[in-house]
């Protein structure tokens, strides 16, 4: 696959040659109408008693229509045939068998290469340092020695990724030893403040350790490796989040239902704001729009298009982890929540549920919607195992039925949406909907904070 995402292929067509630029990730049944037109005029209607157009490799070889370029290992420069489905096209003669052998094992799947060999020995190195930290784990308490022994080796993985990123050029492989230098950092800083204590024991000083030692090490990264900066991003979101909530915890402001409560309220609240901070950070060059007469006759020379691809794929890495990162220290608030009984928390992780799932429908990008749908569907399971199954009589006439009927609203959703997209109508109430969730977060959060309480109890 390519930087940008695009094959240069050759199209032989009955009556020209095309040079093209292709997505390699778009299904090629979307490009044919378009290959079809610039081809030659009235080339579509001219195939249908042939059985339509269909592209052919060089060998003879059909393209799938219902696959991606990408999957099919279409190279470029590659040239490939627009014919009638209906063509004959023979079948390559060969001369040694054991070649056709090896061509045919080379079609049953990707041979091992280079990447490869690259993956199995990051694995190793992933391995090693899940048993590495298994053992520093398993060597306390007391903490003070495992907690720096933790720490020694995120600051080496984040050195090694610096310098295999930076001076040995492969920005992938550094991005994952300086990723494997995360957990350790976390760890190393919670145990740094152990002292004596089993790990069942930790509380939010430990908590608040372990992630003001993670955003640093987050930020090293981030600025230290070329590659992956959404992994980074998201440490580092996740760390401040966190190290907020246990801040809060231990000044005895609130509670760790409040903190989680407030932590997943301004996630909910604050998360439109992720992409123009995303933009702002990656440099994203913006139209500028005429203000007088003269800005209209202006004619400003546009940034370069490499540096356009670049700011694209910078913001699209920083909104990614900003995304990711929020939607995690969400999950993780939202299981604390569920340690709590009572109505505002309820209430909360209702609107979360609904408010999350409302708001995922913003980014078109998997990798952005996934971890925002994952925050509002765990936030509605916390809501069923929680208040929903608290009556052990009442699962089988309640709790049953009502999660029955959720299934069967989400498979005849995805069904019918699959098909057909959500009209303009229903996106302009889902942004009405969504408006009211958001409004609605901040008294509830308030509540489960006892604020409401406070200002009974001062006014006597």
């Amino acid at each position: 696959m390519t930087t940008t995402g695009l094959v240069r292929v050759t199209i032989a067509a009955p009556r020209r040659r095309i040079d093209l630029a292709l997505p390699e990730r778009a299904p090629v049944a979307e490009i044919l109408p378009g290959l079809l037109r610039m081809a030659g005029d009235g080339l579509a209607d001219g195939g249908v008693l042939e059985g339509g157009w269909m592209l052919r490799r060089a060998d003879g070889t059909a393209v799938d229509g219902a696959r991606t370029l990408d999957h099919q290992q279409v190279r470029e420069g590659e040239v490939l045939h627009l014919v009638p489905r209906r063509t004959q096209w023979p079948e390559p003669d060969y001369d040694d068998l054991v070649d056709a052998i090896a061509d045919g094992v080379g079609r049953a799947g990707r041979p091992w290469g280079p990447v490869h060999t690259r993956t199995a020995g990051l694995v190793t190195a992933g391995t090693a340092v899940a048993l590495m930290l298994y053992a520093i784990v398993r060597a306390g308490p007391p903490w003070p020695l495992p907690g720096s022994v933790a720490v020694a080796v995120a600051v080496l993985l984040l050195a090694g990724g610096t310098a295999l990123a930076r001076a040995g050029g492969d920005a992938r492989s550094g991005a994952v030893l300086a990723a494997l230098a995360l957990p350790s950092a976390f760890a190393g800083g919670a145990m740094l403040l152990g002292a004596g204590l089993e790990l069942t024991e930790y509380g939010a000083p430990q908590l608040l350790s372990a992630n003001a030692a993670l955003l640093p090490a987050a930020v090293l990264g981030y600025l230290g490796v070329v590659g992956r900066a959404a992994i980074f991003v998201g440490a580092a979101a996740v760390g401040l989040l966190g190290a907020l909530a246990s801040w809060a915890v231990t000044t005895d402001a609130v509670d760790a239902t409040g903190a989680a409560a407030v932590v997943a309220g301004l996630v909910m609240v604050f998360s439109p704001l992720f992409t123009p901070v995303a933009a702002r950070l990656g440099r994203l060059p913006m139209p500028v729009l005429p203000r007088t007469a003269a800005d209209l006759v202006r004619d400003d020379p546009q940034p370069p298009r490499k540096a356009v691809y670049a700011a694209v794929l910078r913001t699209d890495a920083l909104l990614t982890g900003l995304v990711g990162g929020g939607s995690l220290a969400a999950i993780v608030a939202e299981l604390t929540m569920l340690r709590t009984s009572g109505l505002a928390v309820t209430i909360l992780l209702a609107l979360l549920a609904l408010g999350f799932g409302v708001r995922a429908r913003l980014y078109p990008a998997i990798r952005q919607r996934v971890p925002l749908q994952a925050a509002g569907l765990l936030a509605a399971a916390c809501l069923a195992a929680g208040p929903l199954m608290a009556d052990r009589d009442d699962l089988l006439v309640i709790a049953v039925p009502t999660l029955a009927v959720a299934a069967a609203a989400g498979v005849t959703a995805g069904l019918v949406y699959a098909r057909r997209p959500p009209g303009p109508v229903l996106g302009r109430y889902s942004q009405l909907f969504e408006a009211v969730l958001v409004l609605a977060c901040v008294p509830v959060v308030c509540a489960v904070l006892g604020v409401y309480g406070l200002v009974r109890g001062l006014g006597g």
